[in-house]
């Protein structure tokens, strides 16, 4: 049987849980940023929490650490929690022990079912940051039913990938003074003198994510969803490489797109909203940082779609991405220097949907470094909207169709990241 079948023993009621929040894999790159935002945010919440992973010793290191980068003084109400993804036993009972776990261990693909599965067996809430289509949807093949069945939330892509798009594209909608068809995001990193470095396991979902794209492709095919309806004008993704406004943009090759169709599927088919078409693009302030992605991404697409290309961008990372990504990470002064903008562009009608829209919304999303800091805040706050202030959905689901946005929305201008409407826009007939 599937572990969420099994017994478990522990609380499985959620008001009898030991802890509100348990962060599995705080003491990764990315996690500790996690702990950080937890540290500065969940007094005000009211809610306990613990950092799970394999090393006591390690564990109460971090936590020492970041206690005194955040001038936290007491902490002794922090839990410390022992589980090894690879044994099933201590994933079980550590996630009985929560009301909510944030999974930090990645690459998913390889250690992100087991998590779930045990977040199902111990009635216990999950997010995660993953940014993986194939993981994602197969969890919401195989989980769905029985998540929404327990009332219960299986929520991946809670980070960098894909709140700013996803959510911001459900922002518009809130917004649209009338029936939106159609969006387009573009993605923009900023990069300081400093420059930036990505970190190896991140870059091990990526290579995960482009050579496991056949394998995605047929999994849609063999799931066999009925196509989403199309309103309004007809909607062109855009394809190459072109200038916009004085800036070089492509498409963008993340799981942003794919998690915004989900979103607007279930919010058609439960609440029978207009879906909204949307095409997610890149946008390059910096001629210089184009010219250098283009380069590295002709080595990339070559060496990733055969299996030593793979063993050689992992096993050499720095050099075969020309100094792009580490095993280290970014530095503390190329975080600090770091931000993101999204800029959104609706289309849509006033009044019936017929004809050429007449009305256009823009938006912006934008904040801090995009990969660890706004990314802890992004989930984090997920994590305190779902238990302070209920899920909009349940099920495994995305966080769009999850979260209240303007709650949501309150939420992360708070921790200074901005979502404002720039221009709002209805032609008269």
């Amino acid at each position: 049987k599937q572990w969420y079948q099994r017994r478990v023993r522990g609380p499985h009621s959620q008001r009898m849980k030991e802890f509100d929040i348990i962060v599995f894999g705080g003491t990764g790159f990315t996690g500790v940023h996690v702990v950080r935002e937890l540290f500065l945010t969940s007094k005000k919440e009211a809610l306990s929490w613990a950092l799970a992973g394999r090393s006591v010793e390690k564990m109460r290191s971090v936590l020492q650490a970041v206690a005194r980068e955040t001038g936290v003084t007491d902490y002794s109400d922090v839990g410390v929690v022992v589980a090894n993804v690879d044994d099933i036993v201590s994933v079980e009972q550590m996630c009985v022990r929560a009301k909510l776990l944030i999974n930090c261990v990645g690459p998913y693909y390889l250690w992100g079912r087991q998590v779930v599965e045990g977040c199902l067996a111990g009635n216990t809430h999950y997010l995660d940051i993953s940014g993986e289509p194939l993981f994602m949807e197969q969890m919401e093949a195989d989980y769905h039913e029985k998540a929404e069945e327990l009332g219960l939330v299986v929520v991946s892509a809670c980070g960098f990938d894909s709140v700013p798009a996803d959510v911001g594209v459900r922002f518009v909608q809130t917004n649209f003074p009338g029936t939106l068809t159609s969006i387009e995001a573009y993605v923009n990193a900023v990069v300081g003198e400093k420059g930036f470095s990505v970190h190896l396991p991140t870059f091990q979902c990526v290579i995960n994510g482009f050579s496991n794209r056949s394998s995605l492709i047929k999994f849609r095919r063999e799931r066999n969803l009925p196509r989403l309806p199309k309103f309004g004008a007809p909607f062109r993704q855009k394809s190459g490489i072109w200038r916009e406004n004085g800036v070089f943009c492509s498409p963008f090759a993340g799981s942003d797109r794919s998690v915004i169709a989900r979103s607007q599927r279930y919010l058609h088919e439960k609440e029978n909203t207009v879906p909204a078409q949307a095409g997610v693009y890149m946008s390059f302030q910096s001629t210089a940082l184009f010219l250098y992605l283009c380069v590295f991404g002709v080595f990339f697409i070559i060496l990733v779609h055969t299996r030593l290309g793979r063993k050689l961008l992992l096993k050499y990372p720095r050099i075969f991405t020309l100094g792009l990504v580490s095993a280290e990470g970014a530095t503390p002064e190329q975080i600090e220097q770091a931000s993101f903008s999204v800029t959104l562009k609706g289309r849509g009608y006033s009044g019936a949907v017929e004809g050429e829209p007449d009305t256009t919304v823009e938006a912006v999303v934008s904040g801090p470094d995009p990969g660890y800091v706004s990314c802890s805040r992004f989930v984090t706050q997920a994590a305190y909207s779902v238990l302070n202030h209920g899920p909009r959905n349940v099920g495994v689901i995305t966080p769009g169709a999850m979260l209240d946005i303007p709650e949501y929305v309150s939420r992360l201008q708070q921790r200074g990241i901005s979502f404002s409407i720039t221009r709002s826009d209805t032609r008269q007939s």
